[in-house]
């Protein structure tokens, strides 16, 4: 019996010490020697800039050499991607695209994209101690028909990318990637209206016309005063 009274008196003065500890430290997991504070950025973590194209209901991942239609909506977010996943989508509202390019339509042989960019999450995404851009990058861009999601990125902002291709850094963003080469935007819109060529023979054609008539009338001119002699 009184072996009984002790096994009881232990379970509640250890029920009693538990309930006493605080309840952040009831839900914080152990936190591994080295390892990062529970809700800071992972230093060790994969990060990447990833593309996106729009469906008109939720984001679709999208790779950078593809190349979206006139009126596509494609988004570029940064963000942590462990191996072997995909990262995370752009954040906020999904765009559309008549309220970023209106209803213009684009010139022959180009097309208009909307192109969005999230820098994603400053104390998830970014590396420690780094600070992504306070606004994101929401544009409309032009370019040639067979443009491709990168390039139209680097339409709407400065675009670095490493010696696979892939893009390491939009806007000087993360600071961390200053390597790579500078990606060139896409061929800008032909302004609508006649060809330069087209505009250029016009301009030779009035000249000549021009010289013409001034020769004729000096000729005209001249002869009365030649008769009088």
């Amino acid at each position: 019996m009184l072996r009984a009274y002790r096994v009881a008196a232990g379970v509640a003065l250890g029920a009693a010490a538990f309930l006493s500890l605080p309840l952040p430290a009831l839900a914080a997991p152990p936190v591994a020697p080295g390892g990062p504070a529970p809700g800071a950025a992972d230093p060790g973590a994969t990060r990447s800039w990833s593309a996106w194209r729009s469906d008109g209901t939720a984001w679709l991942a999208a790779d950078p050499a593809d190349s979206p239609p006139d009126g596509s909506v494609i988004g570029w977010r940064f963000s942590v991607s462990p191996e072997g996943a995909a990262g995370d989508s752009p954040g906020g509202e999904l765009p559309s695209f008549a309220s970023v390019c209106g209803r213009d339509t684009a010139a022959s042989g180009h097309k208009r994209v909307a192109v969005t960019v999230d820098f994603g999450d400053g104390d998830a995404d970014a590396y420690p101690g780094d600070q992504p851009p306070a606004q994101g990058v929401l544009r409309c861009v032009a370019g040639a028909e067979d443009a491709t999601t990168a390039r139209l990125l680097a339409s709407a902002a400065q675009v670095r990318v490493n010696d696979r291709g892939d893009v390491v850094s939009v806007s000087g963003y993360p600071m961390r990637e200053r390597g790579g080469t500078e990606l060139t935007a896409a061929a800008p819109a032909a302004p609508d209206g006649p060809p330069a060529l087209l505009i250029a023979g016009g301009a030779g054609a009035l000249a000549l016309l021009t010289a013409g008539a001034v020769v004729a009338t000096r000729r005209r001119t001249r002869a009365p005063a030649e008769a009088r002699r």
